[in-house]
């Protein structure tokens, strides 16, 4: 088939790839550049990098609802669309451009989380299992029809990272078999039951602030359900903040008040009280310096048993 494919991000390049393998790709529609932090070059984003070194044509618009993008995207004269982390809203005009209309990857079991961080908030709430699902698109947040839906097993300590790795290679594979299923016309889309949505909005500068007198598994999943961006932090003794990558919970009898450092394991890294428990700190990044194991913190002095995180 020939593949409209609009997306951004490092996560829509295996189903990118996946496409133009196994079908045509006529073109990309990706988000306009930005500089970089420094603001003095341009960051070439994921997308659009795989399409320059494929040849493919790219169309970034500053805006979807520009009429002069849906004339030029219906010369490609596709036969699908697939979207995947486009991060903007997408016109109707375009959205049934294709013959068969156009279809996007979720980060979740929808109708749980819909919404920009599905992925996160999987997390942030200690789930054990979450998947992608295959949808065609409507103009409500990501509530179409299911195609299809594919689960996976999440790890007690999975960070974000980790899971957004997988989360994309098991989302090029249900593309793979639900564009089979379009093309041979054996799709048997089902409605979702918006009556059971959940949503997962973007996070906050907010919740990216740990709160130590929360349960440790709160506590525990806010690190790794946001590792390694947009990252959870705290505090260093001198006000500094730390953002924090990885830890793990840890059992036995600890007392202490939360934040409070009260425990140093050997090559891994501080202990930390929150409120029901404790968690070993095993990967952060001090403000202005480079990340380190949990240890080092102690190492460098940067904070001493008996002295409090937040």
């Amino acid at each position: 088939m020939r593949i409209l494919f609009i997306g951004t991000p490092a996560y829509a390049v295996p189903a990118l790839e996946a496409a133009a393998t196994n079908h045509e790709v006529v073109g990309v529609v990706t988000r306009v550049d930005k500089p970089n932090r420094r603001g003095n070059k341009i960051a070439l984003l994921p997308v659009k990098e795989w399409a320059l070194a494929h040849e493919i044509p790219i169309f970034q618009p500053k805006s979807m609802n520009d009429p002069m993008l849906a004339e030029e995207l219906a010369t490609l004269a596709p036969d699908i669309g697939v979207v995947a982390a486009f991060g903007m809203m997408i016109p109707d005009e375009i959205i049934n451009l294709p013959r068969y209309r156009t279809i996007n990857i979720h980060g979740s079991l929808l109708p749980s989380y819909r919404g920009a961080a599905p992925m996160q908030y999987s997390l942030l709430n200690g789930d054990l299992e979450t998947g992608v699902s295959i949808i065609y698109i409507t103009q409500e947040l990501d509530a179409g029809d299911v195609i299809l839906s594919h689960s996976l097993v999440i790890g007690e300590d999975d960070t974000f990272g980790e899971l957004h790795d997988r989360m994309a290679t098991l989302g090029a594979e249900a593309l793979m078999e639900a564009l089979n299923q379009i093309d041979c016309g054996r799709v048997h889309a089902t409605p979702q039951d918006s009556t059971q949505a959940t949503y997962a909005p973007q996070i906050t500068k907010e919740e990216r602030i740990i709160t130590w007198e929360l349960p440790v598994g709160v506590v525990h999943n806010r690190i790794r359900g946001l590792s390694p961006a947009p990252c959870a932090n705290t505090r260093l003794p001198d006000g500094k903040r730390l953002l924090i990558y990885r830890s793990t919970v840890i059992a036995g009898m600890y007392s202490g008040r939360p934040g409070e450092v009260v425990d140093v394991i050997k090559k891994r890294g501080p202990v930390v009280m929150t409120g029901d428990g404790a968690l070993c700190i095993l990967s952060v990044k001090p403000e202005g310096k480079r990340e380190m194991p949990g240890f080092e913190l102690m190492n460098g002095h940067y904070i001493n048993v008996g002295e409090r995180l937040g």
